[in-house]
């Protein structure tokens, strides 16, 4: 019978064994429970959202309107995520909801959107659901082929450091070909957003 002292090499190559055993048990843990931040959580691993904000500057003159179609200013970094173009008349909302952020003083404003509904088959119009930081700011029903303009107060205590980080859920986003991602949705296209004081 062989005893442990006949075999000097074993007690080492098992504890690397072990040790090799207990680092994939720590990466199977990690693989099954990441450590990320809950913008990528909900666009990767839940995919609870169709929109990965980018980091932009947000830089904004309050009280200025922002055309968002061909041959307006460059709005990319105001657009964190949700948007493709500018085309012709306007800019389109991508997937099931778009983002859009300002630097803005935290003071009572009016958000003002106008909007075009793309012209798709699919439902008889679209519902814009607006929201700033979590704060539900209201909804819009948008019809195809027409534009029209949208004002929404925006309380100061929506506004977070500084911006105010706008979301347009779009609910009744449709998909051009059949097995089509869901971010690549359509819904409305965007032709000018102004954020004005409170009157």
């Amino acid at each position: 019978m062989l005893r442990w002292s006949d075999r000097p090499w074993a007690i080492p190559l098992y504890a690397l064994a072990g040790v090799l055993a207990l680092g994939e048990l720590a990466v199977v843990w990690l693989m099954l429970h990441p450590n990320v931040p809950p913008d990528y959580r909900a666009y990767y691993i839940d995919r609870t959202t169709t929109c990965l904000p980018q980091p932009v500057t947000a830089a904004y003159t309050l009280g200025t309107s922002i055309d968002f179609r061909s041959g307006g200013p460059d709005t990319r970094e105001l657009r964190p995520c949700g948007w493709e173009g500018p085309a012709g008349d306007g800019m389109h909302a991508l997937g099931e909801s778009a983002q859009l952020a300002f630097t803005v003083p935290a003071q009572n404003l009016t958000l003002t959107l106008e909007l075009t509904g793309v012209t798709l088959p699919g439902p008889p119009q679209q519902r814009v659901v607006v929201s700033a930081n979590g704060t539900p700011l209201g909804r819009a029903m948008v019809m195809p082929g027409r534009t029209g303009r949208f004002s929404f107060p925006l309380p100061a205590s929506a506004i977070v450091n500084g911006r105010a980080d706008i979301i347009l859920d779009l609910p009744d986003a449709v998909t051009t070909s059949p097995g089509q991602s869901n971010v690549r949705k359509r819904s409305i296209k965007l032709v000018m957003v102004s954020l004005t004081p409170a009157s």
